[in-house]
């Protein structure tokens, strides 16, 4: 019994001693003993195409020529009687025509790769040159440079191109006409007028405001000129209904157009030497 007794204690203790060193139970590897996931690959952001060059801003930096022009915003209207009670005289607002940007565009036009900007001044800044006070003496050139200056400010221009209009006698009468404009007298034939557009261009240094010198023509111009059309700053309309108002005037497809066209030709012959300085 005793020995019973004593191989069961025995078998008991193997038991025991088999079950203390079982291996414990494999897990799968923690988060933190994996093995390290490789940096996802960014793709580089696409470049940003460049923003197509903005036109540099004519109002801003420098200024080769600095362009004023004076001669856009009235339009005048002539009508010559048989007598002086047959005379009538009226001016529109043509601002809407722009011609006062057409000068500036042609100027540019005259200069490629010069930096051109248009100066602006304010409205009815030109009225006293135009209808100045009763002087017994008057300097029109000094009233103009003094003016120019005035209005160029600190623009620092090289030089400015200065276009002003400019006041002729009526052909055949006592009337005059100025700027840009139409008339009629009494004798036309219905549906008849002419449309002018007189002006001068006076370039000034920016420095010290002196006018520069007209171009000079050569002696085989002066022969040219005389054989061709010497109305070239005039233009004969024979569809025209005379305007009797202001708004008629304004709202003119025609004169709008006939004026637009005659100036833009007479620019274009006789702008480039002033911008040449010849």
């Amino acid at each position: 019994m005793f020995r019973i007794a004593v191989s069961l204690i025995a078998l008991l203790s193997l038991l025991t001693s088999a079950a203390g060193q079982t291996p414990p139970a494999t897990t799968a590897p923690s988060a933190q003993t994996a093995a390290p996931a490789k940096p996802a690959v960014k793709k580089a952001a696409p470049k940003a195409k460049p923003a197509a060059g903005q036109p540099v801003a004519a109002e801003s930096g420098p200024c080769q020529i600095g362009v004023i022009s004076a001669i856009g915003d009235q339009f005048s209207v002539q009508h010559v009687g048989l007598t002086m009670f047959g005379n009538e005289y009226m001016e529109a607002p043509i601002e809407a025509w722009g011609i006062d940007d057409l000068f500036v565009a042609t100027v540019r036009a005259a200069a490629p790769g010069t930096a051109v900007r248009k100066i602006a001044y304010a409205s009815g800044a030109f009225k006293p040159y135009y209808h100045p006070e009763a002087k017994l003496f008057r300097n029109d050139r000094d009233d103009l440079t003094a003016l120019v200056r005035q209005i160029a400010g600190t623009a620092n221009c090289e030089r400015y191109v200065v276009a002003t209009k400019a006041r002729v006698s009526v052909d055949g009468t006592n009337q005059s006409i100025e700027g840009l404009g139409v008339y009629k007298n009494w004798a036309s034939p219905s549906g008849r007028g002419v449309v002018v557009a007189y002006f001068r261009i006076n370039v000034f240094d920016g420095r010290t405001f002196v006018i520069h010198r007209a171009p000079t023509r050569s002696f085989g111009d002066v022969i040219a000129s005389s054989f061709s059309n010497k109305y070239d700053n005039t233009q004969i309309l024979n569809n025209l209904e005379f305007p009797k108002t202001p708004e008629q005037v304004t709202n003119s497809a025609l004169l709008r157009d006939s004026t637009r066209s005659l100036l833009t030709a007479q620019l274009d012959k006789y702008l480039p030497a002033y911008i040449k300085g010849e």
